[in-house]
């Protein structure tokens, strides 16, 4: 932590060498429907820094592979293989309005939802069927030769939005399934 007389800032020399920083930390990183999210966002910013908000959230991504069809013992399509990511579910909460930040930490809880896994599933089917008749038609087919290589990713993600700036943003993992 660098020192600071009254309203003066006095920078840490070797701070030149630091990224500014936000880490999220949870209690646990397997949940089930309906439990709540508990956790903090830490800031570790080299200098104070003016941002219009903090905002967390949980978000679910589906990605797919396609491509490397197998016919046989013969793989096909090595080289053509594409990576889709959808948004299924995003919802965020801010944990400060404008401000500048330094080194602050902040405490926070998301309730899952008890349906979230199967409205997940019908906000990407009908992200797909949205798009045309031709793209639902495509992924009916993808439904059926490339499910299997397709997964959810779940996160916990923290953005610091500055403005003209690139945003801090970092996420953390987690797992997200029925009962255990």
């Amino acid at each position: 932590m660098s020192a600071s007389v009254g309203q003066t800032y006095i920078p840490n020399p070797l701070s030149f060498f630091k990224k500014d920083q936000i880490d999220v930390k949870l209690e646990k990183y397997s949940y089930t429907p309906g439990e709540t999210i508990k956790g903090s966002v830490e800031l570790k910013l080299k200098r104070p820094l003016h941002a219009k908000k903090l905002m967390v959230g949980l978000i679910g991504l589906r990605i797919v592979h396609q491509g490397n069809i197998a016919v046989g013992p013969i793989r096909v399509g090595n080289q053509g293989q594409q990576t889709q990511v959808y948004t299924i579910y995003q919802f965020e909460i801010p944990l400060d309005e404008e401000a500048v930040y330094y080194h602050e930490l902040y405490p926070f809880e998301i309730q899952i939802p008890s349906d979230i896994l199967q409205s997940a599933q019908q906000n990407f089917n009908s992200t797909l069927t949205g798009l045309g008749k031709t793209l639902s038609e495509i992924a009916r087919v993808m439904d059926e030769l490339s499910m299997s290589g397709s997964r959810v990713e779940w996160s916990v993600e923290a953005k610091l939005h500055i403005p003209l700036k690139i945003d801090i943003v970092n996420s953390q993992k987690i797992v997200l399934s029925e009962q255990k």
